[in-house]
């Protein structure tokens, strides 16, 4: 700057030890000195170079971080650039390091990510020329291709800029790619490769679309010879493309990868050392992508070609057509011709598949040789199922009806099918094919046969059961109904349900098509093959038919149909010999089994005679398959069966067996189980066979169940792992496992068990008392009903967790129902009975002692209830006689009723549903009291922990039982109730007042203190409700009973929550300041509280000094308090020296500070205690900002003045040593500038008090901690340092002018080169540390009443604003102004273009619209220094620069002018804008400016030609400065400059016009919303412009996008807000006095609020529908106090009522939505169906697509996108929305339209639709009440919402008994309501209280009673006139005392007591304990409490003894 420049001496040390010196002292202000100078910038670069690749290293320099710290711009890298061309050598040099500084940016110096970012920019837009000159050179292109993967590296944004901005059609980019290094080294191509993925790596989702779209630039890579790179560059590009590719873009992918894959992806299997495993996972990943699961692309494309080929084959063959009567040949060829072509339509491009092929043979012969056999193998490996699945859906099989309804029967066939071998298989597909061909043309045959057999079956079952053919049990019983259902079957199942008049289920269809149509067909098609030909086809096709007729019979639940069709069929057979087909006679005599005796046919097959036996009844292998074992065993009989290492062995199988075949084994047990259950099987099994039969087969079905279940699991932990893996592409097992998760085999399972007729029809079958037919015995029935429920109960344990877990709990809801229904019963013949209990558990118990926790809630309250209904005997016993204690024990019932409750009460809460009843928890009491059962009093308590509205239902006599019983559980019942109701409250009181009971606490102090502090914490909250004397004399019995345990409790060493608790106690029991036990607890406490230090200790010290309140002793107490504050931290920082206690410290500090405060004018403070705190806090505690904001306040009280205690402590100087000269110091100033804000502020409350501590040294440190911003401690670090400026230590004579890292860096710098090297920084460097952006957003928001000068107080100086989130955002203008003028002086050089540049210019500008006349002085002085310095400048843009600065001079009239921020703000873009001539703006700017030669400081400069312009480029004239107008508006002066050039006229009427794009209309809004901040403004467009009718027609033209929405709803909030503003204030003023809003306005808003009701979408911006709320209740809160003012001025209004009830439940239907509220949801749907209300229903149908559409989209993005309809609101915002909502719905006033009377003559129709509009407006009202009252019970109250929302229940639902009764009628709301109502009792615990709400709730509730008809008491009429009177009391005791009593009443009958029990209980208590003589020494009694409660008892006593 000023100073001259220092020159180097010319003497020196050697050059040798030189040059050494300064490689070591190598650092960023080296590196830039040497840059400066052309003759060392070569050698500086290369140092740097070199020693930025070993960076970053612990041992060595950062030189990186140093150098960018000190130059952000690297303006000394990029000044080499500039100039005459430079030799390719040192272009490179330049490239490497800046390639060196961009990749550490983009890495470990992430944090000055903006350095790399505008190096990026700066190259982009000045250099691009350079970097294709290297690019394209012939040494050089490595070098620049890895700066240009630098450059993409460093962020999406500089990724994109790249993209745009490089071309990649040059011809030469292609070459790159080619070369290669012939040794091995990094090469140009492995750059290119690099460059390419760095797009992939660092690029968003839009530039790897672009990317990938890009023709040859990835594709290149892979077509110049992959195979001959090395294996890392290889596994690089398949990484990347997995990892950063796959899982961002599928659709991109597959299109970009299929065809190049096709081309190249094989080329690596070339390579010798390279495995093919990631390739081969690439493909089979691109594979899936295309839902071409399993298979690789050729294997696919060559099964199909194979597959068509033989069909074509067929097709062609003459033979086969010359005897078809259907089809002639050419028929058939045109239809190979169709065929053909459609086959070609479905494959890829065949030339791709040839190329790709034709490029694998040209590979050497030894590769050749390999490569074919694997392409053999992976053309022969193609899975059949998957072909004949392909021929089934070419030829229409499933679409055609075959297997309609019974297609899960095809995939039997097909698996067979699959199995058969290969030399058997064509012969089997086609003779599929012939009956497949068969059945499309003709099914009828086959269809009738299937249904005759059905309908056969049917009737001997009928038969056999002996009933008649009507009742026949299968679901039509009629043949022609059967055949009219096959008909509408085959020709499509459209319209079946209304054909037949039922939906078919799936129970349905199982019996109703058992089979399909393919069998009969396939059965006569084999018997034609058998008896016509004697080949091997026939044995081929034989094994096949009975492999799948075995598997479909196993797959029946009803197997006969079935067995009478191979019956029927097989006795065409008869000629065959048993020789020739041995399979067909053994399925014979299988299926035989299930058809019975009276129907079976003899079938003989041929026998020729073995003579080793006959080979048909092979033994059974154990090593068999599980069906095949299982059917041989079954089939010899159940002693096979039953043996046990067939039994064991079948268990082990069971647990083998794969996935695929659990299904059909599950079918097969369940078969044999129905079979032996059901045919009369049982029956003939001796009686323990037929059991072991059937624990067998359940046992195995549980087997198969958890086989399954275990292989879920096992395949989820894999995918799990997989995930964690990160892996993109998965091996074949994870592939299988992740199929499997969308597998349903194990839901398929539990459905075909647990719906399974047996199961379903015999489960508790014989308890319930509703067998099924049968035709068993007595006994026989009981012991096969014994163990098929042992079974099912079984199944149902292992199966119930299981299907909670994959939520399908609701399969097992029958068998639940059963357990209920039985357990029911036994207990109603128990009740009826009332005999002892049997200690037998049944099977019912069992089942519901085992699976209640899987039950619903309202199925175990019946069971529950009906338990607390049984009479005493039955739940309990007699003890044994060896058990210790005599008397009761619950019995088995009572067991089950207690786990019951406690599962009950684990449970999520119900919505508003009480579990219990009053009747019921009084019969548990009871049922507690009788039985002494401890678990019985866990479950009482936590029925009154859930349900605390219980309390008053609770008898005394329980209370008493528990505090006689003593145990922890039962007192905590006790503080339960003592803590709920105020009459259990007095009783403990009288309990406490009895005899004795002083020795009985002494005795069991510990268990009985945790109860005494409940109620002392209640004590004082309810005295109103107790007696005075009463309340007085329980304390000093307290006192006297536990003193002596009390006071011995600072002798307890070690903290306990029991020693908390007795502390606690100990603070309430605290006698007078004049007891000796007071004096000797003040002595022990102050040693106490140095040691403990806890809060309860704290808190007796607190009672203590409130007892001495007004004594003279509480001065010297609290000094002795302090001195013990100040030892107890000392001690606390040396035994625990870290800040792990902060819970425990920060409480003692904060009564630190307090105490010093309390004792302000007489602090007496020991100076060691001080010194110790002081020197030990700031040793362990330097970091702890609440330590070091108590030392500040500390320091300002204790040294505020020279007295005698501020000279006896240590010195200011010491202390500002000892915290300036700290190890932490340094770090704590410059690395955590905001944490460490209590540092500064002791420093400046030091230097402040003691200036003599300022040292220069100083200045370094602070400077290097400044940010020159507005943050807060930037802004008292500046007041510090203009402190030390008034101590003479001044920056400007040390020449310091740089802050933050710089001037650290800086510092270092002149201490390691020394005065005579060191040189101060140029203009251009300092402003080198401005950051442009942050320097536009503080023009931008420049703080217009920040004062330049600063006041005494610190607090009065600092600038706040609560509309910015963060002043650290920005510049400090008080800093860079005074900065400005001293770097512009007339003696320095000043860089005029950087000025400029940086935002300097506009900033200065900016303050010119400063409210501070300094500011603005300040700013003009360093505009006329900086003109006088552009003046004699010499840059492209100087000219210009001086004109606009000379129009805007001529333009000024007067001095310190204060400008309108509009013109600030223009005239600082301009100044941009001539920095960038390349932009039409720059022209349009200039010709403005050229001709005018003052701008006019009345209007926006050039607004009319550049809004209106006709340009090419209008589109961005227009922005600029529709853009210029937003952000210009700050204040009602920019409003009236706008309004004057009539501005808004114009932006209001273009935003309608079709011209106005969307960034115009976001730039009008911003204008707007900007303007609506101003006061004037907010009533003027509403006024003059009708800007709320603008919004309106707005809202009702179009549909708005989000974001639009968005900003109108911010509009509408900012404009009310701002009207209503100063209206605030006046709503307390008198009525005369009172400025109200015109009711026309309120209303216009309320119209846009109702409008914008209908757009309120849940995916808007959290803080817009915060906003909407809040407005719209505001308005409506207005209104009312509006009309309200009205009323009382005598002024007539309209339209009371504004919201309609379609607004209601369109606002309700919203919510809904957002808090995702689904029974709300229901309710309102519900309503809007029941009353068609179109506009409800059509938001409905909308969320509904929108919810529907989300359905399929794909997993992964269904995890993260699931929830983004519904806005997720954070939590405080939600409850701020719900109170405003609650507001709003308390002001909508439901209309009743009076019905009219209906005369003879009148239509009917009018009176309906007004009978109509009540239930509409009933039905409204009732889910607002029900709304209203849920949030106020779950949700935390306030007061002012409840207040409204009683008074609209009492004016709104009240005086209508319709919508009463509609409120009432609701269980769940009616709890509610008195949940609601308990809440405000207790919320009235004080006489003062919140009575007026409590009073209208009484009364409130009084007339809901009345409504419910509860009014039978004696006490009613007196305790509603208690009521009333209580509404008119003024006394506030009595008012107090008449509503408690009241509320007790209440409490009483609406929780269903036929008498009000509380209430005579506690009047009662209160009389008994008045008419006793309570006198003692130290009772204190209070007349006027016991005149307000004992009278009014005494009332209610004598009418209810009088009753």
């Amino acid at each position: 700057c000023g100073l001259p420049r220092r020159s180097v001496p010319a003497t020196g040390p050697p050059v040798a030890k030189r040059a050494r010196s300064e490689e070591e002292e190598f650092n960023g202000a080296r590196f830039k000195v040497l840059l400066r100078d052309p003759a060392t910038a070569g050698k500086g670069l290369e140092t740097f170079i070199s020693t930025a690749k070993a960076l970053p290293s612990a041992g060595i320099y950062d030189v990186v971080e140093g150098y960018i710290k000190i130059s952000v711009e690297c303006a000394e890298i990029f000044k080499l650039l500039d100039g005459e061309k430079k030799p390719e050598s040192e272009m490179i040099l330049i490239f490497q390091a800046l390639e060196a500084i961009l990749l550490r940016t983009a890495s470990d110096l992430s944090h000055f990510s903006v350095v790399g970012t505008n190096i990026v920019k700066r190259l982009i837009h000045s250099y691009m020329r350079l970097v294709y000159a290297a690019l394209y050179s012939e040494n050089h292109s490595r070098v620049c291709l890895t700066l240009l993967s630098a450059m993409v590296a460093q962020g999406p944004d500089t990724a994109r800029d790249v993209f745009s901005h490089f071309d990649f059609n040059n011809k030469f980019l292609p070459g790159l790619v080619k070369k290669r290094d012939k040794k091995g080294r990094p090469d140009v191509r492995m750059a290119y490769i690099q460059f390419a993925l760095s797009f992939l790596i660092a690029g968003d989702t839009a530039v790897l679309i672009q990317v990938l779209e890009l023709k040859d630039f990835i594709p290149d890579i892979f077509r110049s010879g992959i195979k001959e790179d090395k294996v890392s560059t290889v596994n690089l590009l398949l990484s990347t493309l997995k990892t950063k590719v796959w899982y961002t873009l599928e659709t991109t992918l597959s299109r970009f990868l299929f065809s190049l894959l096709l081309e190249t992806a094989l080329q690596p299997f070339r390579i010798k050392y390279t495995a093919p495993e990631d390739v081969g996972t690439l493909l089979l990943q691109v594979c899936q992508s295309l839902h071409l699961v399993k298979h690789s692309i050729l294997s696919l494309v060559s099964s199909v070609l194979k597959r068509a080929l033989k069909n074509i084959e067929y097709c062609l063959n003459e033979e086969t057509w010359q005897k078809s009567e259907i089809y002639s040949l050419s028929v058939m060829q045109e239809f190979v011709q169709l065929y053909r072509e459609a086959i070609s339509k479905l494959l890829p491009d065949m030339n791709n598949i040839v190329a790709v092929w034709q490029s694998l043979l040209k590979q050497g012969k030894e590769n050749q040789d390999g490569q074919e056999e694997k392409n053999e193998t992976a053309v022969s490996t193609v899975e059949e199922t998957t072909e004949t699945a392909e021929v089934a859906e070419q030829h229409g099989r499933q679409s055609s009806g075959v297997f309609e309804y019974t297609w899960k029967e095809l995939s039997i066939w097909l698996e067979h099918l699959d199995n058969t071998k290969e030399d058997k298989k064509e012969a089997v597909i086609q003779f599929l094919e012939r009956i497949l061909l068969k059945l499309v043309t003709n099914p009828y045959p086959y269809t009738d046969k299937a249904a005759d057999l059905v309908q056969e079956a049917s009737m001997l079952q009928v038969n056999m059961f002996k009933q008649d053919s009507d009742n026949v049990s299968i679901p039509i019983s009629h043949i022609d109904d059967v055949l009219d259902m096959v008909d509408i079957l085959v020709e499509g199942s459209d319209g079946l349900d209304e054909e037949i008049g039922f939906a078919l289920n799936e129970d349905t269809v199982t019996q109703t098509f058992p089979f399909s149509a393919v069998v009969p067909a396939a059965l006569e098609a084999r018997n034609k093959l058998l008896l016509q030909t004697e080949n091997e086809t026939g044995t081929h096709i034989v094994e096949y038919l009975v492999g799948v007729f075995t598997d479909l019979l196993h797959s029946q639940r009803d197997a006969l149909a079935l067995c009478l069709m191979f019956q029927l069929y097989d006795k065409d057979l008869q000629s065959l010999k048993v020789s020739k087909y041995p399979q067909l006679y053994q399925f014979n005599q299988y299926y035989n089994l299930w058809i019975p005796q009276q129907a079976q046919e003899i079938v003989v097959l041929t026998m020729c005679r073995y003579p080793m036996g006959n080979p048909l009844e092979p033994a059974v292998a154990l090593d068999s398959v599980f069906s095949t074992l299982l059917k041989s065993a079954y089939a010899r009989g159940s002693g096979t069966l039953l043996e046990d290492d067939i039994q064991t062995k079948l268990r082990d199988l069971a647990c083998q067996l794969p996935s695929e075949q659990l299904l059909l084994g599950v079918k097969h047990v369940l078969l044999y189980l129905k079979s032996t259950v059901e045919m009369s099987v049982f029956s003939q099994l001796s009686k323990t066979e037929g059991p072991r039969l059937v624990d067998l087969f359940v046992d195995l079905l549980n087997s198969l169940l958890c086989r399954e279940n275990q292989i879920e699991v096992d395949n989820r932990q894999k995918q799990e792992k997989h995930q964690t893996e990160s892996d993109l592409f998965m091996d074949e097992e994870s592939l299988i496992a992740e199929e499997s998760l969308n597998d349903k085999t194990l839901e398929d399972m539990f459905m075909l068990v647990f719906k399974h007729p047996t199961l379903e029809s015999w489960f508790l079958a014989l308890e319930q008392r509703s067998l099924p037919q049968h035709s068993l015995s007595p006994i026989t029935v009981k012991l096969l009903s014994a163990h098929v429920n042992s079974g099912v109960l079984q199944l149902l344990k292992t199966s119930a967790p299981m299907l909670q877990s994959m939520n399908h709990i609701h399969v097992l809801l029958k068998y639940f129902e059963a357990i209920i229904k039985s357990v029911l019963k036994e207990l109603q013949a128990v009740g009826k009975g009332g005999s002892q209990v049997s200690p037998k558990r049944s099977h019912q118990l069992e089942a519901l002692q085992e699976l209640h926790a899987y039950m619903s809630a309202a199925q175990l309250k019946e069971i529950t209830l009906t338990m607390l209904r049984l009479p005493e005997m039955s739940l309990t016993t007699q003890k044994s006689e060896k058990s210790p204690k005599k008397g009761k024990q619950l019995s088995l019932y009572g067991q089950i009723l207690v786990q019951l409750l406690t599962d009950s009460y684990q449970r999520q809460p119900q919505q508003g549903e009480l579990l219990l009843s009053t009747e019921h928890i009084k019969a548990l009491g009871m049922l507690m009291s009788a039985s002494a059962s401890e678990d019985l009093e866990k479950v009482f308590l936590q029925a009154l922990r859930s349900e605390p509205v219980f309390a008053h239902a609770v008898s005394v006599e329980v209370q008493v039982y528990c505090l006689n019983q003593g145990s922890e559980t039962s007192l905590a019942i006790v503080s339960m109730l003592i803590k709920h109701c105020r009459t259990h409250l007095l009783q403990f009181e009288l309990w406490c007042l009895s005899c004795s009971i002083e020795k009985c606490l002494r005795k069991n102090t510990e268990r009985f203190l945790p109860l005494i502090n409940v109620y002392l914490q209640c004590r004082d909250q309810y005295d109103f409700t107790r007696p005075s004397t009463v309340v007085s004399a329980v304390l000093p019995v307290l006192r006297r009973a536990l003193w002596k345990e009390l006071s011995g409790v600072f002798q307890d060493t070690e903290a306990s929550h029991e020693m908390a608790v007795k502390l606690q106690v100990l603070s309430k029991l605290l006698p007078s300041s004049q007891s000796k036990g007071l004096r000797k607890l003040m002595d022990q406490l102050p040693a106490a509280l140095e040691k403990a230090g806890n809060n309860e200790s704290w808190a007796v010290a607190d009672a203590i000094s409130r007892v001495l309140e007004n004594s003279e002793e509480l001065h010297s107490w609290r000094r002795s308090l302090l001195s013990a504050c100040m030892k107890g931290l000392v001690v606390m920082y040396n035994s625990s020296k870290d800040e792990s206690k902060q819970d425990v410290e920060r409480p003692v500090l904060l009564r630190l500070e307090e105490l010093l405060v309390r004792l302000l004018f007489n602090v007496q403070v020991d100076p060691d205690d001080w010194y110790s705190l002081v020197k030990m806090g700031l040793k362990y505690r330097y970091r702890d900002e609440a330590f070091l904001k108590v030392l500040n306040a500390a320091i300002q009280l204790l040294y505020k003045e020279e007295s005698s205690l501020s000279q006896r402590l240590v010195k200011l100087s010491k202390l500002h040593m000892m915290v300036t000269h700290h190890s932490l110091f340094l770090s704590a100033m410059l690395r955590s500038r905001e944490e460490d804000e209590a540092l500064v502020d002791i420093l400046l409350t030091v230097v402040k008090l003691d200036p003599s501590v300022c040292e220069s040294s100083h200045l370094a440190v602070l400077l290097g901690a400044y940010g020159a911003t507005l943050s807060t401690v930037d802004q008292k670090i500046l007041l510090l340092l203009q402190l030390y400026e008034k101590n003479n230590q001044s920056l400007i004579n040390s020449r310091i002018l740089l802050w933050g890292p710089a001037a650290v860096e800086h510092h270092k710098t002149c201490k390691s080169l020394g005065k005579s090297l060191w040189q101060q920084p140029s203009m251009e460097e300092i402003l080198c540390l401005l950051d442009r952006e942050k320097m536009m957003k503080t023009v931008l928001s420049f703080p217009q009443h920040r004062h330049l000068l600063p006041s005494e107080e610190v607090q009065e100086s600092l600038y706040k604003d609560e509309s910015v989130k963060d002043l650290g955002d920005f510049y400090d203008p008080c800093f860079l102004l005074q900065l400005f003028s001293e770097l512009t002086r007339p003696e320095c050089l000043v860089a005029c273009q950087k000025f400029v540049e940086v935002n300097a210019l506009g900033l200065t500008v900016a303050a010119l619209s400063s409210y501070d006349s300094n500011m603005r002085a300040a700013a003009y002085f360093v505009l006329a220094s900086f003109r006088s310095h552009l003046e004699g400048a010499r840059f492209r843009e100087q000219k210009q620069l001086l004109y606009l600065m000379d129009a805007v001079q001529n333009g000024i009239r007067q001095q310190n002018l204060r400008f309108t921020f509009s013109l600030s703000l223009y005239i600082a873009r301009v100044a941009q804008q001539m920095l960038k001539p390349e932009e039409h703006m720059y022209t349009k700017i200039n010709r403005f400016l050229l001709s005018h030669q003052y701008l006019d400081l009345r209007k926006v400069p050039g607004f009319f030609q550049l809004f209106y312009s006709f340009d090419f480029e209008h589109k961005i004239e227009r922005d600029w400065v529709l853009r210029l107008l937003g952000e210009g508006l700050r204040d009602k002066h920019c409003y009236q400059l706008y309004d004057y050039q009539r501005i808004f006229h114009v932006i209001l009427s273009f935003f309608n016009s079709p011209l106005c794009d969307e960034g115009s209309q976001s730039h009008i809004l911003e204008v707007l919303q900007n303007a609506a901040r101003v006061t004037k403004a907010a009533y003027e467009l509403i006024q003059d412009h009708s800007l709320l009718t603008w919004i309106l027609h707005i809202l009702e033209k179009r549909f708005l996008e989000n974001k639009l929405l968005n900003r109108i709803i911010s509009l509408v909030h900012t404009l009310w807000l701002t009207n209503v503003g100063s209206k605030r204030e006046s709503k307390k003023k008198p009525q005369e006095n009172r400025k109200l809003l015109p009711i026309q306005l309120v209303n216009e808003f309320l119209y846009v609020l109702i409008a914008l009701v209908k757009l309120i979408r849940t995916n808007l911006d959290q803080a817009r529908l915060a906003q909407f709320f809040t407005t719209f209740s505001s308005v409506l809160g207005y209104r009312a106090l509006v009309v309200k003012a009205f009323k009382e001025m005598s002024r007539f209004t309209v339209n009371d009522s504004v919201l309609s009830n379609k607004d209601i439940l369109l606002l309700l239907h919203k919510w809904s939505i957002i808090e995702k509220d689904l029974q709300l949801q229901e309710d309102v749907q519900n309503l809007a169906q029941k009353y068609k209300i179109k506009e409800l229903l059509k938001n409905i149908k909308e969320k509904s697509k929108s919810q529907a559409s989300s359905h399929h989209r794909t997993q992964k993005r269904r995890k993260t996108e699931e929830d983004s309809m519904a806005a997720d609101l954070s939590i405080s915002e939600l409850e701020k929305c719900r109170e405003d909502l609650n507001a709003i719905f308390v002001h909508w006033e439901p209309i009743f339209p009076v019905l009219p009377t209906k005369r003879p003559e009148e239509p009917l129709k009018s009176s309906n639709l007004a009978d109509e509009a009540v239930s509409l407006t009933c039905a409204s009202a009732y889910i607002v009440t029900k709304w209203l009252v849920k949030s106020m019970v779950e949700h935390s109250l306030n007061m002012q919402n409840v207040s409204l929302t009683l008074q609209w229940l009492q004016n709104c639902i009240l005086p209508h008994p319709v919508a009463v009764q509609e409120v009432l009628r609701d269980e769940t709301l009616r709890n509610n309501i008195f949940k609601f109502y308990s809440r405000i009792c207790e919320a009235s615990s004080g006489a003062v209280g919140h009575l007026k709400e409590l009073c209208l709730f009484s009364s409130i509730m009084l007339h809901l009673m009345d409504a419910r008809g509860l009014t039978n008491s004696s006490c009613h009429e007196l305790v509603k006139t208690l009521c009333q009177s209580a509404m008119t009391e003024e006394d506030v005791n009595k008012k107090a005392v008449s509503v408690f009593l009241t509320s007790v009443y209440i409490g009483d009958i609406w929780l269903g007591a036929q008498e009000p029990d509380m209430l005579i209980t506690h009047v009662k208590l209160i009389c008994s304990s008045t008419d006793d003589k309570l006198n003692d020494d130290d009772m204190e009694t209070d007349k006027q409490g016991e005149e307000s409660i004992v009278p009014l008892c005494r009332t209610l006593s004598s009418a209810a003894l009088g009753h």
